[in-house]
Formats: structure tokens, sequence, C-alpha cells
């Protein structure tokens, strides 16, 4: 709705705006959830894609385009883009060892874990894994980030947001798994069908991805790319804030141009904790 909002009144103003929201369905957690119902994940997608859809569709939004990852236009798009990063030098293969939270989806650092070894939002056991992977050279982005970050003071609002993603970037950045060798349900990369695209690479090229299939037989990307606003949830912050940017450098694109970090709804006195709601504005 937030997202709605300004879409209407850049809209109002004049501006030519496109909006994007959809779902993301990749990943271990679809994949155990699906599991556990004793169906497979394309199912399970399939029958909570439209519940989303349609609860957009109640709030009367104004989006121009709904993507779900499961499209054929959105994996095509995905793997043109991390074949791109390959070609440019910035992925090698490696062995990952450490800790893994499978609903956040994410390889924690060990100013990440909590107490006992669990994950500080979830508040679960994390997992040991190991696994031989694909990796994205996200190192190789230290200066560079630095640099967007110097030159573009608006990129992450509100402020003490940027610091926290600016402290994560000044903390010294590692490598991380670009695929999943232990998965099966994602995008396959092109190279290696036998490892999937590590979920938060296919999650997060969906800003980029829609802009190229939207429209039947026109391409939006030169139009609309790089985003005027990216806006998400807190929890989010670090792999749009630090991973996207650099995925993006290193396919030779631009980062979006700004991002609006939320804090949680509450349902009682408890978070509601998801990485469903991502959404796109990109206005000329």
């Amino acid at each position: 709705m937030a997202a709605d909002i300004l879409a209407r009144h850049m809209r109002q103003r004049g501006e030519d705006v496109f909006m994007l929201t959809g779902t993301d369905e990749h990943g271990e957690p679809i994949a155990q959830a699906a599991e556990a119902a004793g169906i497979s994940p394309q199912e399970l997608v399939d029958r909570n894609a439209p519940k989303f859809e349609d609860l957009v569709g109640r709030v009367d939004s104004t989006h121009d385009f709904f993507i779900r990852t499961t499209d054929q236009g959105h994996i095509e798009k995905v793997q043109e883009l991390v074949t791109r990063v390959k070609d440019n030098g910035y992925v090698y293969q490696g062995l990952y060892e450490g800790w893994y939270c499978p609903r956040c989806a994410d390889f924690k650092n060990e100013n990440e874990i909590g107490p006992g070894d669990t994950c500080l939002i979830h508040e679960i056991p994390l997992l040991r894994e190991k696994e031989e992977n694909w990796f994205f050279k996200l190192s190789a982005f230290q200066e560079k980030l630095e640099q967007l970050y110097e030159e573009n003071p608006e990129m992450v609002k509100p402020d003490f947001r940027r610091n926290e993603a600016l402290s994560f970037i000044r903390g010294g950045l590692r490598d991380v798994s670009l695929s999943r060798s232990q998965l099966s349900w994602g995008v396959p990369l092109p190279w290696d069908s036998d490892q999937v695209m590590y979920v938060w690479f296919d999650a997060l090229s969906n800003y980029y991805s829609a802009l190229g299939y939207a429209r039947e037989g026109e391409d939006l990307t030169g139009r609309y790319w790089p985003a005027s606003w990216h806006i998400l949830a807190k929890d989010i912050l670090k792999f749009h804030a630090v991973y996207w940017p650099a995925f993006l450098m290193a396919a030779g694109l631009e980062p979006p141009q700004r991002m609006f970090i939320h804090g949680y709804l509450l349902m009682g006195r408890r978070r509601c904790r998801s990485r469903s709601g991502t959404y796109s504005i990109l206005s000329r």
C-alpha cells in the first residue's frame, strides 16, 4: 500500500511510472513447506501465488505487473544475468562450511549468530552446512560499494539503515555462495545443471528481469532501469543494499537509485516476519 501511494503520487506529478510486485517462489522454505504438505513445490506456489495477487487487487493496487519467480521469462533473464557475472570473472567454485538459517535462506556471519547458535531474526537453531558451491566474488566490491554510498548519500533511507548497511560493508566483505548443491527447487545454473541459484540472487533479480517480459513483445529495460525506488523490510537490508548492487555492478549494470527500508508489521505483540514484502518503483 505504501508503494502504491508513492506510485500514484509520482503519476500525479506527470512522471512515467512502472510499479512491480509479486511472489518469490524458490528456495528451501518453499521446498520444505511443500514436502510437509505432501505436494510438489510447483503445486504449492501455484496454490498460494493467486492469494497474494488477489490481496493486492483487494487494496486496489495500481501495480503494472505481478511477477512470479517461477515465470519462464524471469528464469531466462536470471540465467542471462548470472552468466554475465560469470563471464566478467566474478564467479568461482569452492567449498562452503558454516551456519545457515533455512527461514532466512541466509549463510550467517559471526556477528549474525545468536546465543546457542541461533538465528537472531527467527530465534531458531541454525544448521551447520558443508557443500561444494559456486561463489560470487562479493569481496571484490568492497571499495566500489563504499564509493557508491559516498557518491549517493540518499541511496538508502532512513539514514540509520544506510549506516547499518555501510557498517556491514566496512566490516569487511566475504565472498558468498551463488548456488546450492543440496537443493533442487530453484533456477538451474546455466553452466552446472547439478546446482540451482542461491535463492536471494534469483529473487533480487526480479526487479530487473520483469522489465524484459512484462509487456509482450516489448523490452522496458532501457526505459525504466535503474529503478528509482526499492521498498523493503529491514530484515532483508543486507541482501538489497549490499549483495544486490554488487551483483548488478558485476553484470555491468547500474544499481537502483534509492531504497526505503520499513519496519515490521505487528500482529498483536509479535513481529510479522516475512521476506515476501518487496516492491520496486521505476519512474522517469
